[in-house]
């Protein structure tokens, strides 16, 4: 038997096994209809099964906050000491919200107004968590428009804003806010599952944690919370590489709100001059030395800003496949949001200098071996229809042990760790990964994600940690970056 719930209290070990038990088969169900809705569908079929996936969801969420909140309730909050980067853990939660923002035709950005190499001493793990909160939050009551992290650093506090375009709220709606089992409006429920638990998770771990969380909202006005931590600097052996700064003039036509306001501070801090161009104005090539253009542009401008200047297209993730109709329009390159700000740098430098200035091109079809370590056969075919649909040679692995047995005899790119599998665990299964000397990438993957368990796996080896349910075209990207990186890693 695994020790992995050895050192919980009863309480505990019963709240992680039962979390565990109620959220596997509901992976199988939000996993499946994702493949489904990548199928042909009718018209009906696709409202059906949207249903199913809103649904579940719906209850995914209910079922995280309340566990989450019952995890808080059954004692003092343990904070660990970590060493990490703000803007680099930010990023991460925007990366991970991103599908869901752009589904919902929602812009999602950060905006870092802090050197990107700012290393703080905290516990990263409920810091993310607060994140994960209040953007999820924040995209699903926000229609339309954008959803933008704004992260900085005063007064050996770090700060973040999270600000929407939502409906806004009221002055006696804030007040009741983060109280449990509260909601502004009674339609909200229908949003929030009825329960009304995230934001007094994110006020309990913030007093915590010796911070705070406040919010600035008005009807109508779109709503801002502003989470402040006091979070030491830190010293750190891995420095951020420098970029070189950006000598010219960028002109940013026709992109999204919040993906604007992030790249105007991005090239503002390299040195560039940014200006925002309407896309209905003229650009001339004596105007500018770069154009950040956006891909929802008509294709008539868009080749008239190739004609004028060198263009970088942003684009979403999911729009890939369109990038070689970009370079055929004459473009430079592109870049994908979220944006990533060494990417806009590095980009931005190589195209005004008239080099090739595209965003690493994520292929088309996967070249790698995936082994999939996971005991439930719902994940393991979902994962494997997932990932072969683009190309990658898949093993599967029930145990940790066969995970072991199977890294031997495939060499595999990635290796996706189940954390709770018979005979042996995912965290045992890692340490003997690591103990052996393998630098295979590894990401932990489990139904229970919380600070103490991402801690734990790391601890153990993981190279990520990534919650269940994994929709397919999320765990495709994870796929393309980590065998990207090993297959780099190699070639060095």
């Amino acid at each position: 038997m695994s020790d992995q719930n050895s050192k919980l209290s009863p309480e505990q070990a019963f709240l992680a096994t039962a979390s565990h038990e109620i959220r596997t088969p509901l992976n199988g169900i939000l996993g499946t209809v994702s493949l489904l809705l990548e199928t042909k569908l009718n018209p009906s079929q696709r409202e059906y099964a949207d249903a199913i996936k809103n649904s579940g969801e719906r209850l995914l969420d209910l079922l995280n906050n309340v566990l989450d909140f019952a995890r808080l309730d059954m004692g003092n909050i343990e904070l660990s000491e970590d060493v990490f980067r703000p803007t680099a853990l930010a990023r991460e939660v925007i990366e991970l919200l991103s599908p869901r923002a752009h589904a919902n035709g929602l812009d999602i950005a950060l905006r870092t107004q802090t050197d990107r190499a700012l290393t703080v001493k905290g516990d990263s793990g409920k810091t993310r968590q607060i994140l994960f909160n209040l953007v999820g939050n924040a995209l699903k009551f926000t229609e339309s428009g954008a959803v933008l992290i704004d992260l900085q650093y005063q007064d050996d506090q770090l700060v973040f804003d999270i600000i929407d375009t939502g409906p806004g709220i009221s002055e006696e709606g804030q007040a009741e806010l983060f109280k449990a089992f509260q909601q502004v409006h009674q339609e909200d429920a229908q949003k929030d599952g009825g329960v009304g638990l995230g934001l007094a998770i994110v006020s309990r771990i913030c007093e915590a944690m010796g911070g705070q969380v406040s919010v600035t909202s008005g009807p109508g006005l779109g709503t801002r919370f502003r989470v402040t931590l006091p979070l030491p600097l830190a010293k750190t052996a891995d420095p951020v590489p420098a970029n070189d700064p950006i000598q010219g003039r960028v002109a940013l036509v026709g992109l999204p709100n919040a993906t604007a306001l992030a790249a105007a501070q991005t090239l503002t801090q390299a040195g560039a001059s940014v200006i925002s161009v309407a896309p209905r104005q003229s650009t001339r090539a004596d105007e500018v030395d770069l154009i950040l253009a956006s891909a929802d542009l008509p294709k008539s401008k868009l080749k008239s800003l190739c004609a004028a200047a060198p263009v970088l297209i942003v684009l979403r993730h999911e729009d890939r496949t369109e990038m070689p109709r970009f370079r055929s329009m004459g473009a430079a390159g592109w870049l994908v949001r979220p944006l990533r700000a060494a990417s806009v740098i590095e980009r931005a430098g190589l195209a005004i200098s008239g080099g090739h200035a595209s965003e690493e091109e994520a292929p088309d079809a996967g070249h790698g071996r995936i082994l999939i370590a996971d005991d439930n056969p719902i994940n393991t075919l979902i994962a494997r229809r997932a990932l072969e649909s683009s190309g990658f040679a898949v093993t599967v692995a029930s145990t940790g042990r066969e995970a072991l047995d199977a890294t031997e005899q495939i060499s595999p790119d990635l290796i996706l760790m189940d954390l709770r599998m018979p005979i042996m665990d995912g965290f045992e299964a890692i340490k003997a990964l690591r103990a052996q000397g393998r630098t295979v990438p590894v990401i932990a993957v489990s139904a229970e994600i919380n600070p103490e368990i991402e801690k734990r796996a790391r601890q153990a080896g993981a190279d990520g940690v990534a919650a269940k349910p994994l929709e397919a075209e999320a765990l495709r990207q994870l796929a393309f970056k980590w065998v990207g990186l090993h297959s780099q890693a190699g070639a060095a």
